[in-house]
């Protein structure tokens, strides 16, 4: 589905005519220029094939989601600091990019990192600002807005999770959400790619405890639920849903990364 199109995608400036397209457009200025600095509020770390990552945040000049993509993957060194986590959800991170790399259906969000630019930690966001960021951002009908095909991330708001379960399929460990979105849709079956709920609920397992209930309780009785969803490549024919993280105020992992639950494991998810 094309929409119009009325703003650049890189610095928001008002473009001088609308064009009707379903990726983002550049204006005339940002599309001469070499490298862009952009400021992320990250959202996102989640897992890839062969030990990879997808890393991805709101610009918040713009008001778009960002999907930093290196060609031969985001390793998780990426998110790292030393021994510190730094890219980890709410905080704000600058990142430097080559150039606006779209798809032509819902993959709008590709940026190509400048690998020779480390992320830089700026400061982590307030409970105030993360719920003005949620309400600003996020959907009430995941439905309709896969449907308009121009996206591939959306922040959910959600009446709650209705089963959260784990399995094991092809020798990866692996976890799986049903939920409703605020406007009653249900979702069944969902993959959680996440990598902190994937090691939070590794971590709980290990400890006997009863994460399903445990989790789905803290999340369930929160006044801010949200559920930030991604959307796959195409795949046989498809674009397949994937939890990409579990948001509440306050935070239903009070603060721990995945890399803090990694280390107890002593491995990796």
């Amino acid at each position: 589905m094309n929409i119009l199109q009325e703003r650049c995608v890189a610095c928001d400036k008002e473009l001088p005519y609308t064009i009707l397209s379903s990726v983002g457009q550049l204006c005339d200025t940002c599309k001469k220029q070499g490298l862009f600095r952009k400021k992320l509020i990250i959202t996102g770390i989640t897992r890839m094939e062969r030990g990879n990552i997808c890393v991805s945040g709101i610009d918040p000049e713009t008001w778009r989601f960002v999907r930093p993509v290196y060609p031969g993957g985001i390793n998780r060194d990426f998110v790292m600091e030393g021994a510190t986590q730094i890219i980890r959800h709410f905080n704000l991170v600058e990142m430097e990019f080559i150039k606006y790399d779209p798809q032509h259906i819902h993959h709008n969000e590709d940026w190509i990192v400048n690998e020779n630019f480390a992320p830089k930690y700026i400061r982590h966001l307030n409970n105030q600002e993360i719920i003005k960021v949620l309400e600003k951002m996020s959907i009430s009908n995941l439905n309709e807005a896969i449907d308009r095909m121009d996206k591939s991330l959306f922040i959910v708001k959600a009446r709650g999770i209705i089963r959260i379960w784990d399995e094991h399929q092809y020798g990866k460990f692996k976890v799986r959400i049903n939920f409703v979105d605020y406007s009653r849709n249900i979702f069944e079956k969902i993959p959680v790619s996440d990598l902190l709920v994937l090691a939070k609920v590794r971590w709980m397992i290990r400890n006997g405890k009863r994460y399903s209930y445990e989790m789905m309780n803290i999340f369930n009785n929160n006044p801010f639920r949200y559920i930030r969803i991604g959307l796959t490549r195409e795949f046989h024919g498809q674009y397949w849903k994937q939890v990409t993280a579990l948001i509440t105020i306050p935070d239903m992992f009070d603060g721990e990364t995945f890399a803090d639950y990694e280390k107890k494991l002593g491995d990796q998810v």
